[in-house]
């Protein structure tokens, strides 16, 4: 009997892959629901588009939070659209590492014509009240790191809607005890990802996007300012446990091709004063040992960390901070296991 996918092109008890067939492939309804289903089954999902096609952030953001992989198929074979590398079948996306590979074109050195993009990653609670909005955090963050006011949104791609804090509350609150994510983007090519969920302690809202500079930038100074800055205007606004923003290659559009891009390298992290409190920080110590700022008052402060030392790897700076807190400590308090 032949059977049909409801969602996926090919399916197995280990992976269900889609087929794209645009040259802009967008997050639409079926690709949307496409990553959910491969999510709630606990299958790999892998996203197969055609050779040159490029990703929206929106996707690229959906293929992360949901563990998928991206494969390209060209008239010379299927390749790994994060590696170039070959791949015989869909498992080698996950199971085959190596070198010793034919490689697709565009893969040998990073992008020249690229853009800087200041990908941001910041959780924070409010109380479970009536006057809760859901979106603000989202629009702070992009301003404060020098993007545009966001002007469109809505759950799936295209975005057609008006961006509208009471509208994007109202769909959160529909989603509720977890919301899936909404997606809103700004004229500047600024994009974000908007999702909240219920917790004991209230509503823990997370807003994940990206901020285009420009150029990609050859030094680090301006980024990380502009990161610990945006940072520390939002610990000043709002109630936030954590935040991240780093620095990631993109192709103009902002979108995701098929060529070699520079590593994505951390900028600066913020620690909410729950999370202070809750990590036991001392915080004499830390502020000797790493470029930290403490911010608000003294009984409940909240910390920023940059990644500032141009002799020292942002990485290896990262590393640093994360061995002398505990790695394993900032996750469980952050509440890090799983995307809200």
């Amino acid at each position: 009997m032949h059977v049909v996918h409801p969602v996926a092109d090919e399916w197995t008890e280990e992976y269900v892959a889609w087929a794209a067939q645009t040259r802009h492939v967008l997050l639409t309804a079926p690709l949307a629901t496409f990553l959910d289903v491969a999510v709630t089954d606990q299958l790999r999902p892998v996203l197969v588009t055609l050779d040159g096609a490029s990703l929206s952030p929106a996707v690229s953001l959906a293929l992360r939070r949901a563990g998928g992989h991206w494969a390209v198929r060209t008239d010379h074979g299927v390749f790994d659209g994060l590696s170039g590398y070959r791949i015989d079948a869909f498992e080698d996306l996950w199971r085959r590492s190596g070198t010793d590979r034919d490689r697709l074109a565009g893969y040998d050195r990073a992008a020249p014509d690229g853009v800087g993009v200041l990908m941001f990653d910041v959780y924070a609670h409010s109380r479970a009240a009536e006057s809760t909005t859901v979106g603000d955090l989202a629009q702070a963050t992009v301003t404060s790191l020098g993007g545009a006011d966001l002007t469109l949104w809505g759950p799936h791609e295209p975005l057609l809607e008006p961006w509208s804090v009471p509208a994007v509350t109202a769909a959160a609150r529909a989603g509720m005890p977890v919301t899936a994510a909404l997606h809103a983007w700004a004229p500047d090519g600024s994009f974000v990802d908007v999702s909240a969920a219920r917790t004991r302690h209230g509503v823990l809202e997370q807003a994940k996007g990206g901020v285009v500079l420009g150029p990609y930038p050859r030094h680090l100074a301006d980024p990380v300012g502009r990161a610990s800055g945006a940072l520390t205007a939002v610990a000043e606004r709002f109630r936030p446990t954590i935040g991240f923003v780093s620095l990631a290659h993109f192709d103009a559009g902002p979108s995701q091709t098929t060529t070699a891009k520079y590593p994505e390298a951390p900028l600066a992290v913020l620690i909410g004063p729950r999370a202070v409190y809750d990590l036991e920080l001392d915080l004499v110590s830390l502020t000797e040992r790493h470029d930290v700022s403490v911010l608000g008052s003294g009984r409940s402060p909240a910390v920023v960390v940059r990644f500032s030392d141009p002799d020292v790897g942002l990485w290896a700076q990262l590393l640093a901070f994360a061995y002398d807190v505990g790695a394993e400590r900032i996750a469980a308090v952050a509440g890090l296991g799983q995307e809200v």
